[in-house]
């Protein structure tokens, strides 16, 4: 098997035009495009460019809307919940965290939920925004059940460290 090495600004490049034509905004686009390439320059291949067909495949079956009005319907100082308007996980989680930064900084902690989205990409990602601004930053996300609870698998080893 041959292996093909790209450079970052084709593979940047060829990422963002794919989302410009499933109808991307241009900044949407390079957004997206920065999420799955950070995953990659991490070493997380299961959520960078190879995840690419997927998203293609959502938008395919109309599950992304590749024009999202992502809007705030809920606030508190330190709180908010994001409508992400079936868009991009890719592009709805930086919108929140760029909310929650902004909570943080007024009021010294920022927490924001998102419905309506879909698939984020890599977590680390979006919580090292915050690093930017001197703050810790926390991701989290839900997905479909794939993996079977811990109390119904015939052996659970739980290891507690203690100083």
């Amino acid at each position: 098997m041959q292996t093909q090495t790209y450079q970052y600004n084709q593979l940047y490049n060829f990422t963002v035009a794919v989302f410009n034509k499933m109808g991307c905004s241009p900044e949407q686009s390079e957004a997206a495009a920065h999420v799955l390439l950070a995953a990659d320059l991490r070493g997380v291949d299961s959520h960078g460019v190879a995840r690419l067909s997927g998203y293609i495949r959502l938008w395919e079956a109309e599950r992304v809307n590749a024009r999202p009005g992502i809007k705030v319907i809920h606030e508190t100082p330190s709180t908010a919940v994001v409508d992400g308007d079936r868009g991009l996980g890719l592009v709805v989680a930086p919108f929140a965290m760029k909310i929650a930064i902004e909570k943080a900084r007024n009021v010294g902690t920022g927490w924001v939920s998102v419905q309506n989205s879909n698939h984020y990409g890599i977590a680390a990602v979006h919580a090292m925004m915050a690093l930017e601004h001197d703050m810790i930053g926390i991701s989290m996300t839900n997905a479909s059940p794939l993996v079977a609870p811990h109390f119904l698998l015939p052996k659970c080893w739980v290891l507690t460290l203690s100083a």
